[in-house]
């Protein structure tokens, strides 16, 4: 299988990386400069030049959170950039290998702060919401591909320590590592299931659910 996985090169992502070519998988893990998932041009020249896998892992991401004393301006190009790099662009990158057909499976890692949001973080956990409801919105009306979300709460990397550094850490919480969140990734990647999402955290992986049904609740 021919798998691209994007921020390949850095934490989830390239622990994923690992694990994909320890089972033999052809992997494109393009770095920045070949593919920037913040820029629109590097994007169209990425499909213009490559070939169209049979799954992609969106990996990439960055971290944001500021203090509303420090905000001054109203930060439209933090929500920009967040909702380009998190949805829009990978929306593009779907949405072309949709129609030329092929395309097999699709896992994107979100984030649990999709589920609390924040004022601070408002970029970023509005972006990581929307990616949950991409992902479910394409396996419901894509049968013919498969769609799933991974959504890690706090996690031993580069960003995770950003997290901790701006406040974003429960007080007595410790990391899970990256490599357990990539091993559910890879899981769903390679597996056989379609809408899926899988909170990750605190080292435990369980399904979550935007609604429930009447019966549900106590």
């Amino acid at each position: 299988m021919r798998i691209l996985v994007t921020g390949g090169s850095r934490g989830i992502g390239a622990e994923a990386v690992k694990l994909l070519r320890g089972m033999k998988h052809d992997v494109d893990a393009p770095p920045r400069r070949q593919l920037d998932m913040s820029a629109g041009g590097s994007v169209a020249r990425y499909l213009a030049r490559n070939p169209m896998p049979d799954a992609v892992l969106f990996s990439h991401g960055e971290w944001y959170s500021i203090k509303p004393h420090e905000r001054g301006d109203y930060p439209l190009y933090h929500w920009m950039r967040q909702y380009d790099m998190r949805v829009v662009l990978p929306m593009v990158m779907i949405d072309r290998w949709l129609l030329k057909g092929g395309l097999e499976t699709i896992v994107m890692i979100s984030s649990t702060r999709g589920f609390i949001g924040g004022v601070e973080t408002g970029p970023y956990s509005a972006a990581c919401a929307a990616q949950i409801a991409l992902m479910q919105g394409y396996a419901r009306e894509h049968p013919e591909c498969r769609f799933n979300c991974v959504c890690p709460g706090w996690t031993d990397t580069g960003m995770g320590t950003q997290v901790l550094e701006t406040g974003g850490v429960k007080i007595g919480a410790t990391p899970q590592s990256a490599e357990f969140v990539a091993r559910i990734a890879v899981d769903l990647l390679l597996g056989k299931a379609t809408g899926e999402v899988i909170q990750v955290a605190e080292g435990r992986a369980t399904r979550a659910y935007w609604t429930r049904n009447e019966e549900d609740w106590p």
